[in-house]
């Protein structure tokens, strides 16, 4: 038999008792620790071949243009120079670049020597890091409050990578070292810190629970039922943002594909005015693919009114398109033309894009049961975060395209954002309020009713008092003058109601009156018109009976009944 120590004993001058209660304890935050340790070093090295990868995909066709045009006669450090500034280009980081005189010639300026700052960031390359950085931090979501970590893994492993492509790129680079470093990382933390609060949020985890309700007795005092609210209301914005925020985004691409189509003639001429090779072909190809992304935010500009410039000086709307010497890039080849007074049709479709969003949107969320507040200010919210979305977009997509007047191009973020706020605002408010209508009820109230309003309160305070409604209509068809029929007989107990329809179970004639059991629901069907015992047998009988299976006295006695109001018709005295 093993003793168990007694409960003074102690070990080391600690009981064992609060021993055996502190190991459980320290052993799970031990384990946490090794969790998020190993977390951080697989996110590390994820996001460092992230950086690789990008960098491998900028590098490659520099390369084959090292091997195919020049032979591998120049520098091979002169290769990797240029492969590390196209990669910090896209994270970013502006580049400081010369041209020498007989460059600027070819490119159409004045035979001198130029420096300038190329800073317009091909977003291809962008959006490629961000995604994986946003599915990199949904899957450290999955490890709960340990995944933490792996955010700060990531932002030290792309650090690294981002550190030894600085210093590749040092004599194209216009930034000092730490904040070519900087900027690069924050791309991927941001979109790996979004991916982790998204999934946390969709997932519910503790922490977030406890963020939630600390906010909301934050907002307690102000109003209880904005703060029970919030979860809700808060979820419901951000849904609907997303959404619209997603189809203001297709309908730019839309605008691209349309432009492209459009445009199709003028880009052939300048991609043959280049005189390029196959090679040639293929990295101007690669070079418009990259640069999509900032030809659909131009698009969006472009829809809403706002515009955007290729130079300075330069005006591109759906109005009217001023624009001076471009360069023989193919792409600007689809520039579109001003539709002059059709041009507001533009700002029109992103209004219709926004009706169309809030319509669907509400349907599948609890705006359409919501009260006419919260369904007013939830789409207005909407709009306001998707104007902020865009205006960051818009700044993104803005910069430098080179030397002189075109150090200025792209759309102006507050205006773009401004008017998609206010466009998509005058979209989302009617479509979540249309869908809250509710087009079966409508209907139903717009039908006949099938008894008046005097009828339904005299028949209802009849039932209050005890009377029968067979009785009121006996009452009523005196009154008009009407033969009452010989075989309806008025008792002072007869309180059933009358009602317009018979259940498929009930084999009581409509003009019968229940029985006591009947009325108190004990379900007894040996009913009949008094004493009748032949009631059931003449109710289920084709002699003397109408289509609808009664007499025809008895079909007098419905209150509404077409055929009753037509037997009445004739056996109205003449």
């Amino acid at each position: 038999m093993v003793m168990s120590p007694p409960a003074g004993a102690t070990e080391s001058g600690v009981p064992f008792r609060q021993r055996a209660e502190a190991r459980p304890s320290e052993a799970i935050d031990t384990l946490d620790a090794m969790r998020a340790v190993l977390t951080a070093v697989i996110a590390a090295i994820e996001a460092a071949a992230v950086a690789l990868a990008g960098f491998v995909l900028v590098a490659v066709p520099v390369v084959l243009v090292w091997w195919l045009t020049f032979e591998l006669g120049a520098d091979p450090s002169e290769v990797f120079d240029i492969a590390a500034a196209g990669w910090l280009l896209a994270h970013f980081v502006p580049l400081s670049l010369e041209l020498s005189p007989e460059a600027a010639l070819g490119f159409g300026l004045d035979p001198e020597a130029l420096s300038f700052t190329l800073s317009l960031a091909p977003l291809g390359l962008t959006l490629l890091t961000v995604l994986l950085a946003v599915l990199a931090g949904r899957r450290f979501a999955r490890r709960g409050g340990v995944g933490a970590a792996g955010i700060l893994g990531g932002l030290i492993g792309f650090a690294a990578v981002a550190f030894v492509i600085a210093l590749l790129g040092e004599p194209l680079r216009g930034w000092p070292l730490w904040a070519t470093v900087l900027v690069p990382t924050l791309c991927y933390g941001l979109g790996s810190a979004l991916g982790y609060l998204v999934a946390a949020a969709h997932h519910e985890h503790a922490w977030w629970q406890s963020l939630v309700r600390r906010l909301q007795r934050r907002l307690e005092p102000l109003n209880s039922l904005w703060a029970a609210a919030l979860p809700t209301r808060a979820a419901e914005t951000l849904r609907l943002a997303a959404a619209a925020l997603a189809a203001v985004v297709g309908l730019g691409a839309f605008g691209v594909a349309v432009a492209i189509v459009a445009g199709y003639v003028d880009i052939i001429a300048l991609s043959q005015s280049l005189h390029l090779d196959l090679l040639g072909l293929l990295v101007v190809f690669v070079l418009s693919a990259v640069l999509l992304p900032v030809a659909g935010i131009w698009s969006v500009a472009w829809l809403s009114g706002a515009g955007f410039s290729i130079g300075a000086g330069t005006s591109v709307t759906p109005f009217e398109t001023l624009l001076g010497p471009l360069p023989a890039f193919p792409l600007l080849g689809a520039v579109p033309q001003g539709w002059g007074w059709a041009g507001g049709f533009a700002p029109a479709l992103v209004v219709l894009t926004g009706v169309g969003v809030g319509a669907f949107a509400a349907k599948r969320s609890s705006l359409r049961h919501s009260s006419l507040g919260a369904s007013i200010a939830v789409p207005i919210l909407a709009a306001s975060l998707v104007g902020c979305a865009v205006a960051g977009l818009a700044s993104l997509a803005s910069g430098s395209l080179g030397p002189g007047r075109l150090a200025i191009a792209g759309p102006d973020p507050w205006a773009v954002g401004g008017l998609i706020a206010l466009e998509l605002g005058l979209g989302l408010v009617p479509g979540v309020l249309a869908a809250r209508l509710d087009l079966d009820r409508l209907r139903a109230s717009a039908l006949p009713q099938r008894r008046t309003a005097a009828d339904s309160t005299e028949t209802d305070g009849a039932e209050a008092d005890g009377t029968g409604r067979r009785s009121i209509v006996a009452d009523r068809m005196r009154a008009r003058g009407d033969t009452v029929p010989t075989d309806y007989t008025v008792s002072p107990s007869d309180t059933a109601p009358l009602a317009d329809t018979v259940p498929l179970g009930d084999t009581a004639p409509l003009g019968d009156t229940a029985s006591p059991g009947r009325e108190a629901g004990i379900g007894d069907d040996s009913v009949g018109l008094g004493d009748d015992d032949d009631a059931v047998l003449r109710a289920f009988s084709w002699d003397g009976l109408d289509h609808e299976g009664s007499s025809a006295a008895e079909r007098s006695t419905r209150i509404d009944s077409p055929s009753g109001r037509i037997w009445r018709r004739l056996r109205r005295p003449r």
